[in-house]
């Protein structure tokens, strides 16, 4: 590249950008564009392979990429690159072959910098490359993995139906992103400019909006090429037009750009819509767009500042998980995803359904309160009870909501005894995940579906942070309360006395743990370890005093409530009027 020229100084103007090479001194920074070359690469075409030999770092200055893996017959989405980010630098400096496929989602270009270059460079500036090296070095001890963690800076608004409020939608999303950083809306109106002068505009503003319109043509397809992400908007009780997307083939399958489903509700959301508008797109995210402050809650997901909230398991004492979120409200948290597993998941279900903190009390108090759920005793072959009062209990609180209807993005988590792994619920009928989520091992049956055995997640993942933090980036408050608890005994012995005994203690003090509280402590004895790993991978971690009430003590409804309030009330720093004079955990 000719220093001096056109090419030299917009490669100048993109490498000085970069943190890696600032500090050098003018004669490095010259050397280093002098050896780069520019590159276009068409959307849907490959930049390089999994298992190519690495021999160039590519620096992404309009466009954007996607990296993907193969694993067995399926492909594996890593995530995606924009415009200011790096691709290759790892292989490169560490010798090591390419660890993903990576193509353009949209027309894109690239700066090349060519690993024969970069080893001139470090020669005669051997600290040039140093910033370059931490970063190869800090990926290296991830096991070669990179999560690409950026937001979409061009989305593409394509309206599905007739009739859809584009433009108020339009404006609305304008207006939160702009707390982000300065946003320009192109509508058709804009069509008569040059491409030159879209990408432009895309240099000039953090985010681009593309405003397609309500039929095919060219401002569309252009909206579609330009977008790092789109946004399929559409109205609920509405069927596809025939400009759709999603009555479309997904196009570049092994490079597929992110799709969020947008449905617009007119009044209370439709029982249904969602799954019946994700057949045709069943990777897309799913958005509930009732009123604005939905609009906001879309765009802190598109910008990756959301608040996710992760609740543990824990039996009666996931009532806490209630005075946690009351506290939250009251300070002002706007939790935009949730998750859970076992208690934690029924809890964050009537969360994500939007149900207001007194609702939820009030459904949770005649489900777990007023009844006991594990009342139903049965010939214990497979467990204690039969499983029909806790299936019937969770019928009775979401009724036919399927996981897919829920306001908030959601998930819950069970184990599968079959394959031995967790697994994580997104779609599907909501009690009916519920009812695997909560299925204690021993106590309640399992859940069979499809040949399949599944039981409570906290068997193998009782406090899922990790899956939240797979699922959404920004910050997350994580709730704990089952990792302080123990299991303790009276006396030690290696048998059981008679059975006459038994039976004389069983109005006396209680000198050893009951088959139920084995059962349930061993089905979520791993929740100590979890929480460690939570506090590296959450914003904060929450874990209510809750020693005195036990796993199965349900008669602790108000109390757990009110502790979890309390606690949450002290670390949040809540209404000052709402603290008690003593800690709950001196009661």
């Amino acid at each position: 590249m000719t220093p001096g020229s056109t090419e030299f100084l917009r490669a100048r103007q993109l490498l000085d950008g970069l943190p890696w090479f600032q500090g050098l001194p003018e004669d490095a920074r010259n050397l280093l564009a002098a050896g780069c070359s520019w590159h276009h690469l068409p959307g849907g075409d490959v930049l390089f392979y999994e298992g190519e030999s690495a021999d160039a770092v590519y620096l992404i200055a309009r466009g954007s990429l996607g990296a993907f893996r193969k694993r067995d017959d399926d492909v594996q989405s890593i995530g995606e690159m924009f415009a200011g980010e790096s691709v290759g630098e790892l292989g490169v400096l560490t010798g090591r072959p390419r660890v993903a496929t990576v193509r353009a989602l949209r027309d894109s270009e690239l700066l090349k910098l060519p690993g024969s270059h970069l080893e001139t460079l470090a020669n005669q500036f051997p600290q040039a490359l140093l910033g370059l090296a931490r970063l190869a070095l800090k990926r290296a001890g991830q096991g070669g993995a990179r999560r690409y963690d950026s937001a979409p800076r061009t989305i593409a608004l394509l309206p599905q139906c007739a009739g859809a409020p584009i433009r108020e939608f339009a404006s609305q999303l304008l207006m939160r992103l702009s707390r982000f950083g300065r946003v320009r809306l192109l509508t058709s109106s804009d069509a008569h400019h040059s491409i030159e002068w879209c990408l432009q505009q895309e240099e000039d503003a953090r985010f681009v909006l593309y405003l397609a319109d309500e039929s095919s043509g060219d401002w569309r397809e252009r909206c579609r090429r330009q977008a790092d992400a789109w946004l399929l908007l559409a109205l609920s009780d509405e069927t596809p037009g025939a400009f759709a997307e999603v009555l479309q083939p997904v196009p570049h399958p092994d490079a597929p750009r992110p799709e969020h489903l947008v449905l617009l509700h007119r009044d209370k959301p439709r029982l249904g819509a969602g799954k019946r508008w994700l057949k045709t797109r069943p990777r897309a995210q799913l958005h509930h767009v009732r009123h604005e402050p939905d609009v906001g809650r879309l765009a802190r997901l598109l910008c990756q500042q959301a608040l996710g909230l992760v609740l543990s398991g824990g039996g009666a004492r996931g009532f806490a998980h209630l005075g946690v979120i009351k506290a939250l409200r009251e300070a002002n948290f706007e939790i935009d995803a949730v998750g859970g597993t076992s208690m934690g998941a029924v809890i964050g279900a009537g969360l994500a359904a939007d149900w207001s903190t007194e609702e939820m009390i009030e459904v949770f108090r005649r489900a777990f309160y007023d009844t006991n759920p594990l009342s139903d005793w049965t010939l214990p072959l497979i467990s204690l009870v039969s499983g029909h009062k806790q299936s019937k209990l969770l019928q009775d609180s979401f009724g036919d909501r399927d996981i897919e209807d829920l306001i908030l993005p959601y998930f819950c988590v069970s184990a599968n005894l079959t394959h031995g792994n967790a697994v994580v619920h997104r779609s599907g009928p909501l009690w009916y995940w519920l009812r695997a989520s909560t299925a204690i091992p021993g106590i309640v049956p399992p859940l069979m579906h499809r040949g399949e055995v599944y039981v409570d997640g906290g068997v193998i993942n009782n406090f899922p942070v990790d899956v939240m933090r797979d699922l959404h980036h920004g910050e997350i408050i994580a709730v704990d309360v089952g990792g302080d608890y123990r299991l303790r005994a009276e006396q030690d012995e290696t048998e059981l006395p008679p059975i006459w005994q038994l039976f004389s203690e069983w109005f006396g003090p209680k000198r050893r743990p009951t088959l139920r509280q084995v059962l349930l402590r061993a089905g979520m004895v791993n929740s100590g370890s979890a929480a460690q790993q939570a506090r590296a991978l959450s914003s904060l971690l929450l874990a209510p005093p809750l020693g005195d009430i036990d796993l199965l003590e349900w008669k602790a409804y108000y109390r757990a409530i009110d502790r979890g309030y309390q606690y949450a009330l002290r670390m949040i720093g809540g209404d000052k009027d709402a603290l008690m004079q003593e800690t709950p955990a001196l009661w």
